[in-house]
């Protein structure tokens, strides 16, 4: 007798709450984006976005700085983070399908995972070649504790789920199977 698995039971636990915490979280910060300068300190929505006053001094992109100087950057990754969100949610949904085969889940899963990797990626590299203007003025531990650490999360968790969705993407296409 063949058990066959639901897609959600084929898929580690720790995948399916990253891409359900990580989507909250992403909305929480899309919306603080979208909504400065009210969501900003001394903004009438600023209680629901407390933690960001003191990111917004370690990382000018959330700060005043951005929005007086119009930098552009925060409002188009805060677009991407809605497209990133609405990825995940449809992954996890498909996870849920019993009509889907888990292998085309994945597919969303891993595009949405490299779109994660990849705008952090990004979102890194425009300090250095940006002579560090957005966080260079910050002592190392702030750095380290208030932007390394917290930001690259964003990096090395959608990275391994990269690498984990990928090799089961590959090992599906180089079966024998010839269903879709």
């Amino acid at each position: 007798m063949s058990v066959t698995l639901k897609n959600k039971d084929q898929v580690p636990l720790w995948i399916q709450a990253w891409f359900f915490v990580s989507s909250i979280i992403v909305t929480w910060d899309f919306m603080y984006c979208f909504l400065r300068p009210y969501s900003m300190e001394g903004g009438a929505l600023n209680f629901i976005w407390k933690p960001y006053n003191l990111y917004a001094t370690i990382d000018h992109f959330y700060g005043p700085q951005a929005l007086v100087t119009k930098d552009g950057f925060t409002g188009a990754q805060a677009t991407m983070n809605v497209v990133e969100t609405i990825l995940n949610f449809i992954y996890l949904y498909l996870l849920g399908k019993d009509n889907v085969a888990v292998g085309q889940a994945h597919l969303v899963g891993f595009s949405a995972a490299l779109m994660t990797c990849s705008k952090t990626i990004l979102y890194w590299l425009i300090e250095p070649y940006s002579g560090f203007q957005h966080i260079g003025h910050n002592s190392v531990s702030q750095l380290v504790f208030l932007w390394i650490i917290p930001n690259g999360f964003w990096i090395i968790v959608p990275g391994m789920i990269v690498y984990a969705l990928g090799k089961d993407i590959l090992s599906r296409l180089g079966s024998n199977n010839k269903q879709l």
